[in-house]
């Protein structure tokens, strides 16, 4: 909800119509009224709990079932400004391919083996990336004494602390806790499995600074934002620090090295190709105190709120909030032509 009051505050209304569509837990998707202009406060994007699924601000305006005609219509466009599970992971995105709509951001393949902490860190593998080094297992085998206690020795002996444990498909820092002692790590795994069926754990490393980069364009023409880092302030960026308290300090440009600068790009590019990744990415990275790069992360749909590092990237790039929209949304109707294409041909 905050990423897409940021779109509504920003897009260029001389051009579009401005639709939200909600979905509610319990999978109905809503319709609200048009959007000519940005709302006038920031509790007026959200629809009120019930039945009639009132706007908190137009009481006259009510969310109503989405039309599936009217996302079909010539000249529609989705943004899919949905992070994490279900918005994220190819799923939303598989929707609109079946129905035959044009959308923003990455595809099915892309956005699901990006989400994907284990396929992801396994692609970076085969193409010789650096990352830390971690150990898997899902939530079967941890059941079973005899696979758990093998899981929990590798870790434990093959592992330096501090860890992190992390569900294997979640976004926003969401079931990730940090293990710095191993009697905690049983605890931490319980945690994440309340958010996926199988989970990692990675070696920390220490003293490491957050960097990352962000992406834009399609495979034939990508472009990348300077570098910008995490400011300490607190063990691991999490969800409260990258949406909420907007106190986290982003550091951008990145005060490192050019020949460093030069590293992270060439391993974002080729992460950003071997996901076959297309629109826009945040990688992530992590630089130790020796001046190691190691590939953290790939998200396909990065946090668009007023504290998020991509829109912060871009505008010091020299691409503000309105023109990033812009092009995104050009980007997105390029790659739904070039996919319609491919299909013509069988």
């Amino acid at each position: 909800m905050l990423s897409a009051r940021s779109v509504v505050e920003n897009i260029y209304y001389e051009y579009h119509d401005l639709v939200p569509v909600y979905i509610t837990k319990q999978g109905e998707f809503l319709s609200g009224a048009s959007l000519t202009a940005p709302l006038s406060d920031k509790t007026s994007l959200y629809l009120e709990a019930g039945s009639t699924a009132q706007w908190r601000e137009a009481k006259t305006s009510v969310g109503v079932p989405l039309d599936w005609r009217r996302l079909q219509a010539d000249n529609v466009l989705v943004f899919p400004m949905l992070h994490g599970t279900n918005g994220e992971d190819g799923t939303i995105q598989g929707w609109l391919e079946t129905v035959g709509v044009p959308y923003v951001g990455n595809g099915v393949r892309a956005s699901a083996s990006a989400m994907d902490k284990i396929i992801s860190k396994q692609i970076f593998a085969d193409a010789d990336l650096p990352q830390v080094p971690y150990e898997w297992i899902d939530d079967t085998a941890w059941q079973m004494n005899a696979a758990r206690t093998d899981f929990l020795n590798r870790v434990s002996g093959g592992l330096l602390f501090p860890l992190y444990v992390k569900p294997a498909n979640a976004g926003s820092s969401i079931g990730i806790t940090r293990v710095t002692e191993e009697s905690k790590l049983v605890e931490a795994m319980e945690f994440a499995f309340h958010y996926d069926d199988r989970v990692l754990v990675e070696q920390g490393v220490p003293n490491a600074r957050e960097i990352e980069l962000a992406l834009l364009g399609n495979r034939d023409d990508l472009n990348i934002s300077v570098p910008g880092e995490i400011g300490k302030t607190r063990s691991f960026y999490d969800f409260n620090a990258k949406f909420v308290e907007g106190e986290t300090k982003l550091i951008i440009p990145a005060q490192i090295p050019e020949e460093t600068t030069s590293q992270l790009e060439g391993i974002a590019q080729t992460a950003f190709m071997e996901l076959s990744a297309s629109g826009l990415a945040r990688i992530d990275f992590l630089l130790s105190d020796g001046g190691d790069v190691y590939i953290n992360e790939v998200q396909t749909m990065p946090g668009f709120t007023q504290y998020s590092m991509y829109p912060y990237l871009w505008q010091h790039t020299g691409i503000n909030y309105g023109d990033l929209l812009e092009e995104l949304m050009t980007l997105g109707q390029k790659q739904y032509t070039h996919r319609q294409n491919i299909e013509k041909n069988y």
